[in-house]
């Protein structure tokens, strides 16, 4: 981590920069260095990013589209607590069915090792990305 730490500093001051870079949005922006920070971490070779990367797109399309269904229905008035309990724990249990069903496809493209630092790569950026930008707040 200690290794990783000057490059996501070095990145988020490109971020800030007056580039074309910079002019992306900040989505396109956090998911950039998200790949690149990924690819860094599991040390992908150019065979395996050229496998991994479109099916890694598939799995985040599939759960962000879960996380937006869970936000829709977090601003949908419900007047069953209950009930918004249940589909709360519906979507978690299908983004828990995501999560797995991906697992299989990326032991067709990686070896179990580099999935298993897949998932803590993944984890350790959204920690790092969220005390970023909580450093970022006046």
């Amino acid at each position: 981590m200690k290794k990783l730490l000057p490059f996501i500093i070095a990145i988020f001051i490109c971020l800030s920069a007056d580039t074309s870079f910079a002019q992306m949005h900040k989505r396109e922006k956090i998911e950039a260095i998200k790949m690149a920070f990924i690819t860094q971490r599991l040390s992908l070779s150019p065979e395996e990013s050229q496998s991994f990367w479109p099916l890694y797109n598939q799995y985040q399309k599939e759960i962000s589209d879960l996380i937006m269904q869970r936000r829709a229905a977090k601003n949908d008035p419900n007047p069953d607590p209950i009930e918004a309990i249940d589909e709360d724990l519906d979507i978690d249990g299908k983004i828990v069915a995501v999560r797995k069903k991906y697992r299989k496809e990326f032991t067709k493209v990686l070896s179990p090792d580099k999935i298993n630092q897949f998932y803590t790569a993944e984890r350790d950026f959204r920690e790092e990305l969220i005390k970023q930008l909580k450093n970022r707040r006046p």
